[in-house]
């Protein structure tokens, strides 16, 4: 197994765990912003998934990849953004 998809798989996992204990963590407080933070870190999963199965199912070209991924990070940082706003 080489080195970057064991990278590749931790950080989604990873990720997936972080959604979940946000979206516990507004369960419980009912703070709006939980759910800011329970999207980018569900954003950072989907990222995951949907790059590795480009990358292995799919014959797509670097600069079509280099924009998905950009378009993630941008939603990504968003939902951070929005999870720091504070009224």
């Amino acid at each position: 197994m080489a080195v970057e998809n064991f990278l590749v798989a931790a950080v989604t996992v990873f990720a997936l765990a972080l959604t979940a204990i946000a979206l516990l963590a507004w369960r419980r407080t009912k703070d709006r912003h939980m759910v800011f933070l329970g999207a980018a870190f569900g954003m950072f999963f989907a990222k995951g998934i949907v790059l590795t199965a480009a990358l292995f199912l799919l014959e797509i070209a670097l600069p079509t990849l280099v924009v998905l991924w950009g378009a993630f990070d941008l939603t990504i940082l968003a939902f951070f953004y929005g999870f720091t706003l504070r009224r």
